[in-house]
């Protein structure tokens, strides 16, 4: 059977084929839009994120509150983290990053938005009855405008940063998935409570010589050293609760050679992450069974990060070499929340 050839008439006219050529790219370009909008990320502002393009510090007020945010084009296109970190009394949104360096090593590791609350009242001071819920508010609104990955959302913060991370930590553990409180004792649902719903993986950071916050208190002041052991008792890592402790003449608690508390259950895996007993700084690690770890970054500086003493209110050298900030987003990107979404 012979072959049929389907034979296409020439365009006869200069503006008939100027006519197809158009109908040719209009088509082309309707299909590459329906591609495109079938991989795009739902991005859109908020009641108080008025602006959802990339910055290095978009600035959103939001019920008396100031949010300064790290947003690269990264996590405008991909799924990223979302860090908050909370300046303490006297301080602000600047200074804080000025201390923490976390919007700094959230550029150099990539993969997360970093917001940093400001207290605008004169002088600054969280309002635990107040600011809690406008914080977690805006974290939120965040979550959603910038599609975060749910995995992957972090709290931190100096003194009364570190309050307000506690609380986080106590209230929210089904959202949290790891934090880091520093120079901050806390947690009203540890200490002879049940803990938080869900275990949240903690990097404590302390300083032995802090006068604002004590590491360790013998007329029963609330104190690091209550915190620390209250955590371990309620995650199951020691077998005995605070009370049980005996403390060395500074405030420490007894431990064995190696540094690790000496009534830590026996399937619990402790490390020394860096430094020593007579160094500078002790950061150990305590992991138990389901994977949960607590460190603890002991430092000999006072009401201070440890690599970055504030030269106008507490004029001391930095008692750790490396920086801190780095430590707690590489704490965070190693500990994202484990548990299964249905």
């Amino acid at each position: 059977m012979p072959r049929k050839f389907i034979v296409f008439a020439p365009l006869k006219t200069p503006r008939l084929r100027h006519l197809m050529l158009i109908a040719l790219f209009t088509l082309a370009g309707t299909a590459c839009n329906n591609d495109s909008d079938s991989t795009s990320r739902d991005i859109h502002t908020s009641r108080c994120i008025n602006d959802v393009s990339a910055s290095d510090r978009h600035i959103y007020q939001c019920d008396g509150v100031e949010f300064k945010t790290l947003v690269t084009q990264e996590c405008i296109d991909n799924a990223c983290g979302l860090i908050f970190d909370v300046h303490g009394w006297l301080s602000n949104a600047d200074e804080q990053e000025g201390r923490s360096n976390l919007a700094r090593a959230a550029v150099d590791s990539g993969g997360y938005i970093v917001v940093q609350p400001g207290e605008l009242s004169q002088p600054p001071s969280w309002d635990g009855s107040i600011h809690y819920a406008i914080v977690f508010d805006f974290m939120q609104q965040a979550m959603d405008a910038f599609a975060v990955d749910l995995d992957r959302i972090h709290f931190t913060g100096f003194s009364q940063g570190g309050w307000m991370t506690w609380n986080f930590i106590c209230e929210h553990s089904d959202i949290i998935a790891s934090a880091a409180p520093i120079s901050a004792p806390g947690g009203d649902c540890f200490i002879d409570r049940s803990g938080p719903v869900r275990k949240v993986p903690i990097f404590l950071i302390s300083g032995t010589e802090d006068i604002l916050i004590p590491y360790y208190s013998a007329e029963g002041q609330w104190s690091i050293t209550d915190t620390l052991v209250g955590v371990l008792y309620d995650y199951k890592m020691v077998t005995q609760n605070f009370s049980a402790y005996d403390f060395s003449a500074t405030g420490d608690i007894v431990v064995d050679e190696s540094g690790r508390i000496n009534t830590a259950a026996e399937d619990v895996i402790f490390e020394i992450v860096d430094g020593g007993q007579d160094s500078s700084f002790l950061w150990t690690r305590y992991t138990d069974t389901d994977g949960t770890v607590l460190e603890h970054l002991r430092h000999t500086n006072n009401h201070v990060y440890p690599d970055n003493p504030d030269s106008l209110i507490f004029p001391e050298d930095p008692s750790v070499w490396f920086t801190v900030g780095e430590a707690v987003i590489q704490f965070f990107i190693a500990n994202p929340r484990k548990v299964q979404r249905q």
